[in-house]
């Protein structure tokens, strides 16, 4: 058997790692325009204009992560993703000139938004702007439209993602959150919430927040006051962005874990050996595509049997063309192809591609080393009677497995089946077996 060779695999990855590295410089540059922006104009506006620079250059994530990034401060940038989420083409047309269908509608998404806008805090650093208070106008005038698109289950997460917001923020946006339960505005009217908030936000020096709380505490019933005093004892902040859920860093190492993995799959599949051309054209037979002799030989007829499996790998897919479809119809398998080959073959029941699917799940071939796979697909072929699979099933408790899911070495097992491959007519099977009983005669009856 000769071993399998994946052409150009290093000048590839030297691709890679050149392309890597284009968009990592193409990263550092844009975030050092960002940087220079912001260092002369200073203020929230430059985040929104500089967004709408990035948009209309054709740069919509960064554009995205612009307004995402200046939206604590900045009332257009908020408003500005409500229209982007929700595709209101009136007025993104009046500020962007690349396409507005270019982000997927979310109108989860677009309500948040739309909402922190109609309720952005202008408190705490300069009187707003005639296009600001008219953003926050526009946005709540969108709030109703928006709602009306949605199920109550999603408008209810939009309502969760507005409350963690506001909570996260300053004392007086755990205020402002407060008018919004009292009023049902933004979120639904509860009482024992707005209590809560009202209390939350006096003990950090709101003073309106103090005559609220007395305005609307005869208005609840004893159990509503203790309950909203309970829970402003318990309250807990809630965690900044970038304690929840993953962090960058760690998205960062699960993709770096992502491509070492790759990598390590093509050198997997280096060691895909050439297979005999009769087990190819006996996997090609299970699955239909083959109908001639097993004269070990890649002639016509089997190199056309191959070309139909590749169609078939590739016909249901939607993202390609048939002019692509048509290109995957070499006559010749890669590597990937036959592992994909001996998988559909073994799935069909065919025992023989079972034992070969299972010796790649044992050492690694082309697949990950993985001890139980290795086990499951041999046992399949071993259970309609191949002698190969019982002595491969042999080997594999005699010696034990490393990678994935460890077979532990087992004698009693071992003796088992190559007992079962001997009588099967597997002569190299009795040698082990004589072997195995010499080394420890108390696990062989």
């Amino acid at each position: 058997m000769r071993t399998f060779k994946v052409n150009a695999a290093e000048s590839n990855t030297h691709a890679k790692t050149r392309k890597i590295g284009a968009r990592l410089r193409r990263a550092a540059l844009g975030a050092a325009a960002v940087s220079a922006m912001l260092a002369a104009g200073g203020t929230a506006l430059a985040d929104y204009a500089l967004g709408v620079a990035a948009y209309n250059k054709g740069e919509v994530e960064q554009a995205i992560d612009i307004w995402k990034r200046g939206a604590d401060f900045d009332v257009q940038s908020k408003k500005i993703l409500g229209d982007i989420y929700s595709r209101n083409e009136d007025e993104l047309k009046r500020v962007l000139r690349q396409p507005t269908d270019i982000v997927q509608e979310d109108n989860v998404d677009a309500l948040v938004w739309y909402t922190l806008a109609a309720f952005h805090p202008f408190t705490g650093y300069k009187a707003p702007s005639a296009e600001e208070r008219n953003a926050q106008i526009l946005a709540d005038g969108r709030l109703r439209t928006i709602r009306g698109r949605m199920s109550t289950a999603d408008v209810k997460k939009a309502e969760k993602r507005v409350s963690s917001v506001f909570e996260a923020g300053s004392p007086f946006e755990i205020y402002t959150l407060g008018t919004m339960y009292q009023q049902g505005a933004g979120v639904s009217k509860d009482n024992t919430k707005a209590l809560q908030m009202f209390q939350l936000a006096k003990e950090r020096g709101v003073g309106e927040a103090s005559a609220d709380f007395e305005r609307l505490e005869p208005l609840m019933s004893p159990k509503e006051v203790k309950l909203a005093l309970e829970r402003a004892t318990d309250w807990q902040p809630p965690l900044p962005n970038e304690h929840k859920g993953k962090t960058p860093q760690q998205k960062e190492l699960e993709r770096l874990k992502k491509e070492l993995e790759e990598l390590k799959l093509e050198e997997a599949l280096e060691a895909v050996v050439d297979i005999d051309v009769v087990l190819i054209q006996r996997a090609l037979r299970a699955l239909g595509f083959y109908q001639g002799s097993l004269d070990n030989k890649v002639g016509p007829e089997t190199r056309a049997a191959i070309r139909r499996f590749q169609y078939s790998q590739v016909r249901s897919n939607t993202q390609m063309t048939a002019d692509e479809k048509e290109a995957r119809k070499t006559g010749e398998l890669s590597a990937r192809q036959t592992v994909s080959l001996f998988r559909e073959a073994a799935k069909k029941e065919h025992p023989m591609s079972q034992y070969v699917y299972g010796v790649m799940h044992a050492r690694g071939i082309g697949v990950a080393q993985d001890g139980a796979a290795a086990v499951k697909w041999l046992g399949k072929a071993a259970g309609e009677d191949l002698a190969i699979a019982h002595y491969a099933l042999g080997v594999l408790y005699r010696d034990g497995s490393t990678g994935l899911n460890e077979i532990t070495p087992d004698k009693a097992q071992a003796a088992f089946h190559f007992s079962n491959a001997d009588s099967l007519g597997y002569s190299q099977a009795g040698k082990e077996l004589r072997k195995l009983k010499f080394e420890d005669p108390r696990y062989v009856d």
